[in-house]
Formats: structure tokens, sequence, C-alpha cells
């Protein structure tokens, strides 16, 4: 069976249109809205292609689901085949980087920005989160040669119509 892919939502600004072609309507359900949409999105888009054979990936930002983390446990009660991809940067970052700019403007200290915007110390742990609610679940990944073989597991888990999440951590911004 060959399977086709739809990204739920999110495109890592924009990086995703250069490497993934958008040539059919189910290929991408659009924007992330902020604040927790993006996984409810990608919930919904995921239960609209259940059984249809397509691969639907949710390109996940930390922050957002920090948001909304129990919805983990909606796709795992309901068996709805969903590959989340953590962008885990341990931050809500552009929280932060409003906090800076901010900072700037009003002449206050730059290094105290991170407060209240960063997720570390203690860092989530999205994958044990996600075991907890029924998924299969790898990570956090840190080096970049482990990404393609759990991100390849992973696949096999939602082509058997599991949920699956790869917790993939990048540069901390």
């Amino acid at each position: 069976m060959s399977w086709a892919r739809s990204l739920s939502a999110g495109t890592l600004h924009e990086w995703a249109r250069k490497l993934w072609n958008f040539d059919r309507p189910y290929r991408h359900a659009g924007r992330e809205l902020g604040t927790g949409t993006q996984i409810g999105t990608s919930l919904g888009v995921a239960l609209a292609n259940k059984g249809s054979g397509r691969l639907v990936v949710d390109l996940q930002p930390d922050g957002d689901l920090m948001y909304d983390v129990g919805a983990l446990w909606i796709a795992a009660k309901y068996q709805i085949p969903l590959l989340i991809v953590m962008y885990n940067n341990r931050a809500y970052y552009n929280d932060w980087n409003h906090q800076i700019v901010m900072a700037r403007t009003r002449g206050t200290d730059l290094s105290r920005a991170h407060i209240g915007m960063d997720l570390f110390g203690p860092a989530p742990d999205f994958a044990g989160l996600a075991r907890s609610m029924g998924w299969w679940a790898e990570g956090p990944i840190e080096n970049a040669d482990d990404l393609q073989p759990a991100l390849e597991r992973a696949v096999a888990q939602v082509k058997n119509g599991k949920p699956a999440l790869v917790d993939a951590v990048t540069q901390h911004r």
C-alpha cells in the first residue's frame, strides 16, 4: 500500500513548504493558531483521514502541546493514528522573543526575559507523557543520527493504527 502524507498543522515557519509538496487539498490542513490549537487540529485531521491510507504527521511544537497535553489521551482512547514529531526547543520561544524585544524597548534586564518562557529545569518528557496515555513513543532524541530510525519505528506503529510520538530536541533558542 502506498502511503500518502498529510501535514496536519504547522510548517516550522514555512520550512515544510520547502520540503513537502502540498499538491492536494489533504496534504495540509493549514497554519496553527497558537496556544494549544495545533494538537486539536491534528487530531481532527487524523480522525478525518483514519482508514484512508494516509500518514498524518504533526510537527508539534513543545510549548503548544503544553497547553493541551491531555489531548494525547483522546488519540489513544479512540485509536486515532497520528505521527507527532515534537519540535522541542524547550521553550515558549515566540513569547520569549517577545519578552526580549520588550526588554530592549523598555531598557530592562535582558537576562530575565527567559522567566516563564523556558521549558527546562525540569524538561518535560513528552515521550514519557505520551506513553503514560497509551501512545507508542520514543525520545527525547538529541542526536540527529538517531532520528531517522526512530521515525521509521514510529511510522510502523501508525501504519498499524496507533498514535506515535517522536520527541526530537532541537537547538535551544
